[in-house]
């Protein structure tokens, strides 16, 4: 997850408050206020998605669609590491050092480069090694530069922003590259025949570029000459590299099943699956919202340890479950109009999205105790959890997917989201026991694995 710390709220460096705040988590208002800015800015770029998703769906082949799923899922996998962390490090240091948020942003833009890079090259080969000669060279390309290179950078200067304590300006900023690659589908969808996944994927390119090349200038306005040095930016990555492994793990439990039902199953699969997983993403971005409002409040509840993270995230929880339990229950009911929106060839979407609208739920479970574990500087704890679902969830798709399709990736989904907020709730509730009231997290060092 991004973090979104408020300048407001933001500790003085080297002065640890003897007893953490709790304003706001107690009244509510800060935190839903800055839940709802955030959360007008993030809801144009998720509809934008939405949009394009539909578009897509809707405009191309069925079977196109589905390797197009595939491979973007497949981006999804590899994308945490393309960064190296580089959103997280410019929180970090931030903290540290607010004066200095041109350095931060220089050593966040240039360690994105390099990893962005070799992520793209690395999605390339193993998408030739996945779907031959079904998918092009030019076009995996295409596809991995825009996410892995071009977006990385964007969400970099987004970081910086949100450090800064412009809210909606960091929302904003996201939602304006999804808008241009909108645009980019509508101009392909209205020539004739169906959208082909080379011109899709010429397409994103080229508009991310067209984005990303003004952000970036944007986002560098102002920086003091000095700041642009890249020493030390590298030796940083070691850092970031931890959360990179656990958004990693993450993307796998999420996204591996759309690469393997496209690959072990068939395209028409992969799509059907993708459709409902989609809708169920769009309906969790208010949950999505608020989780990245209260990631700084973590980090300022676990200076004094992981029990203030528990009871930050105990506050936190009924406001989670107020609205993702709604929520669930509003798509299992809604669930007919999946035909209506994504075409006749989606009905089977209608039972898929059903069951997987337990997953709002879940998502709030988990992410509350991830996020707790990561603000008490345990963030090892959390990684290892996150890569043992994702090993677990690897190995139910292998053999699920073969036998049941999209259904048996449904049960996987499952089975790994409920196993994994009860090992992250766990995991807290064990670290609480074994820690002494009042040691502060920041005497620790991070956690690595």
């Amino acid at each position: 997850m991004t973090p979104v710390p408020g300048g407001a709220d933001r500790p003085i460096p080297g002065h640890p408050d003897p007893q953490p705040r709790r304003t706001d988590a107690r009244r509510g208002d800060g935190f839903l206020r800055k839940s709802g800015t955030f959360f007008a800015g993030t809801l144009l770029r998720t509809l934008a998605q939405g949009a394009l998703f539909v578009l897509l769906a809707r405009e191309m082949a069925l079977d196109t669609y589905g390797l197009f799923v595939g491979v973007t899922a497949l981006i999804a996998v590899v994308s945490p590491f393309a960064s190296a962390g580089a959103p997280s490090l410019i929180m970090q240091n931030h903290a540290d050092s607010p004066a200095e948020w041109d350095r931060h942003l220089v050593r966040g833009l240039f360690v994105s480069t390099v990893f962005g890079c070799g992520a793209t090259v690395l999605v390339t080969a193993a998408g030739l090694a996945i779907w031959g000669a079904d998918v092009g060279l030019v076009d995996l390309l295409c596809l991995a530069f825009a996410d892995l290179v071009a977006w990385r950078l964007i969400e970099a200067v987004a970081a910086s922003i949100q450090v800064r304590g412009r809210i909606l300006l960091a929302a904003l900023v996201p939602a304006l590259l999804h808008l241009c690659r909108l645009a980019a589908a509508v101009v392909l969808a209205v020539s004739p025949g169906a959208i082909a996944l080379h011109d899709w994927a010429v397409a994103s390119a080229v508009t991310s570029t067209v984005v990303c090349v003004p952000v970036l200038l944007g986002g560098l306005r102002g920086a003091r000459p000095a700041a642009m040095r890249f020493a030390g930016s590298l030796a940083q990555a070691r850092t970031g590299m931890l959360f990179a492994v656990g958004l990693s793990a993450q993307s796998v439990y999420n996204d591996s099943d759309k690469v393997m039902l496209s690959r072990l199953s068939t395209p028409e699969n992969a799509a059907i699956y993708a459709a409902a997983y989609r809708v169920v993403d769009l309906a969790y971005t208010p949950a999505r919202s608020m989780s990245a409002i209260a990631y700084p409040r973590f980090f300022q509840a676990g200076r004094s340890g992981p029990r203030e993270t528990l009871r930050l995230a105990r506050r936190l929880l009924p406001r989670f479950l107020v609205f993702s339990v709604p929520m669930s229950l509003l798509l299992i009911a809604f669930a007919w109009l999946m035909p209506l929106v994504f075409g006749t060839e989606f009905a089977a979407a209608i039972p898929a999205l059903q069951w997987l609208s337990v997953l709002l739920v879940l998502k709030s479970l988990h992410y509350l105790a991830a996020d707790a574990l990561s603000g008490a500087r345990m963030q090892g704890r959390r990684t290892v959890c996150q890569i043992g679902i994702g090993v677990a969830n690897a190995l139910l798709n292998l053999w699920l997917i073969p036998a049941y399709g999209w259904q048996g990736a449904i049960v996987s989904s499952l089975v790994c989201d409920a196993l994994l907020a009860i090992l992250l709730w766990g995991c807290l509730a064990v670290s609480v026991r074994r820690d002494p009231a009042g040691t502060s997290a920041s005497a620790r060092p991070m956690e690595r694995v």
